[in-house]
């Protein structure tokens, strides 16, 4: 090659070196600051394993979203607040989301909260009067979404669709002298007054209703033992419980440590992993009702490789309502192009996208078009999913 040669293919070399390097500053020149999105869930606590799981989610879509070029041109940074699970602090972590609003920051809006208990005191208290979108990943009280609020959705199912599909499942195992069993928050008085009243609906009036404590283990397990022998006294066939998987784990295990070798049935917020974990054996049998699919078989090989990569661990059953939480809302944000809520909550009644949990579309009120419930059993070690409803 001679001199001349040289020299041009030293200059075509330098050209493409300098337009790479142009292109690259004008990709990190588009993100021009950062935009915040909000996850107030339970960080510590009794609930604290859920909250840990929808805030990983929630950070695996950002992180995607922030590959990907942002959101408006910004950065997505994903700041957590720890709302215990109660509804008195889901209002104060839903103030601090106030105060960045009101400080002219750009707030995509807010992922929580988990508990229905947790979520209805801050929409009636703060969300109402904010102009921003908030997408719950795991409220399921059906009333929280007929207060006529505009910018809330849900990427879960309802316990008015739930509770009926526990009452018809446990009738058709034949049970007729049934047990129902709750905690006292929201979401659990919610639920057992569906599957009761489907119940009654049908014929059946439930041999005993007993209401236990929620958010305080220590008072709950001190008042089980006597709540676990006047049900096994009454001699059901069938338990029903509603409530969450810290009361929900030591409630079966005292039932079968009693003697009791009857129907369990429990909702959504019984079916964690450590639900069998801890129990081993004595959770085999049991019947549990979701809101959503299982983790392990709703989410592909990709997406878990992804998430363990981001949070170094595995993810949880609820990883994937908090990255379709995300995803729903900062798609919304992208269709609207812009950060107000009415506009966004607008956009995102007319979206449909496949989410982790399903094809999500909102109905007017905010709820999910198609809401399914997902029946499984404990089989084996695991949960072996037995049936779907609408």
């Amino acid at each position: 090659m001679s001199h001349k040669e040289l020299q041009r293919v030293s200059a075509a070399a330098m050209v493409a070196l300098l337009l790479v390097s142009l292109a690259l500053v004008g990709c990190a020149s588009e993100l021009s600051g950062e935009s915040y999105l909000y996850v107030a869930v339970p960080l510590t606590g009794d609930m604290a394993s859920r909250g840990q799981e929808i805030a990983g989610g929630v950070r695996l879509r950002a992180d995607e979203v922030n590959r990907a070029g942002g959101i408006l041109g910004k950065r997505v940074v994903v700041r957590t607040l720890d709302d215990g699970g109660d509804g008195d602090t889901a209002v104060e972590a839903a103030q601090q989301v106030s105060a960045a609003v009101r400080k002219g920051e750009p707030v995509l809006g807010v992922v929580g909260h988990y508990n229905s208990g947790a979520t209805g005191p801050a929409l009636d208290k703060v969300y109402k009067d904010l102009d921003i979108v908030v997408v719950t990943p795991g409220s399921s009280n059906a009333t929280l979404t007929q207060k006529g609020y505009t910018r809330f959705f849900r990427v879960v199912s309802t316990d008015d669709i739930q509770g009926p599909v526990d009452a018809r499942k446990v009738l058709s195992l034949g049970w007729k002298r049934i047990a129902v069993l709750h905690t006292d928050n929201l979401y659990a008085t919610g639920l057992a007054s569906a599957f009761t009243d489907e119940l009654k609906r049908r014929g059946v009036e439930p041999i005993v209703d007993i209401e236990m404590k929620y958010n305080n283990v220590g008072a709950y397990l001190r008042e089980l033992q006597g709540n676990v022998d006047k049900t096994l006294a009454l001699s059901p066939d069938g338990i029903f419980f509603a409530g969450d998987y810290p009361e929900g784990i030591p409630l079966l295990e005292s039932l079968r440590t009693a003697g009791y070798q009857g129907g369990f049935m429990t909702g959504d917020s019984v079916m964690e992993y450590e639900f069998i974990d801890t129990l081993g054996s004595k959770a085999e049998g049991a019947f549990i009702s979701n809101i959503q699919p299982e983790m392990a078989a709703a989410a592909t090989e990709s997406w878990k490789s992804a998430y363990r990569s981001l949070e170094k661990r595995s993810p949880g059953m609820d990883s994937i309502t908090g990255y379709a939480a995300a995803q729903v809302l900062l798609e919304g944000i992208k269709q609207a192009n812009t950060l107000r809520g009415a506009a966004v909550a607008d956009s995102l009644r007319k979206l449909e996208l496949k989410t982790p949990v399903g094809d999500w579309s909102a109905d007017a009120k905010g709820d999910m078009r198609v809401r399914k419930i997902y029946l499984f059993q404990v089989r084996g070690g695991v949960f072996e999913q037995v049936g779907e409803e609408r």
